[in-house]
């Protein structure tokens, strides 16, 4: 079985995903509050931990919080998938009988047009319930 690997983003996909500048991003980088880019020079990548955390620091700034605040705020909680608001409202698509994504309430447009589209392919790519292989 093929282990799944966490997705990569360039730059500008980060910035089309978060819904935030490239300045902005870079900012918050170099305050310390975002995880630097992984590998070196042209190969530079990002993960969805870098889009947690961009969203973490999103909801700290709508509360008004310094980025001193926040920069506190996320080395404490290491921006781990249990510091997120648990109060959250996520909403169910389901792309297959087997396979379902869940999207968070005031998600940036860049996530909502991704989720738009895996929903208009999933059919083509994944078949239908008939397509549903029994394991038993």
């Amino acid at each position: 079985m093929q282990e799944l690997q966490s997705p990569r983003f360039t730059m500008v996909e980060l910035v089309e995903s978060s819904g935030l500048s490239e300045r902005t991003i870079r900012y918050y980088i170099t305050a310390g509050v975002v995880s630097p880019a992984l590998g070196r020079g042209r190969s530079r990548y990002y993960t969805s931990r870098h889009l947690q955390e961009l969203a973490r620091v999103a909801d700290l700034r709508d509360q008004r919080h310094s980025i001193d605040e926040i920069r506190d705020q996320m080395q404490a909680t290491s921006v781990s998938p249990s510091a997120f608001d648990s109060a959250a409202v996520w909403r169910r698509l389901s792309l297959h009988p087997m396979l379902e994504l869940h999207i968070r309430d005031g998600a940036p447009e860049g996530i909502l047009a991704l989720a738009r589209a895996l929903e208009a392919h999933s059919h083509d790519w994944l078949g239908g319930e008939d397509d549903v292989a029994d394991d038993t």
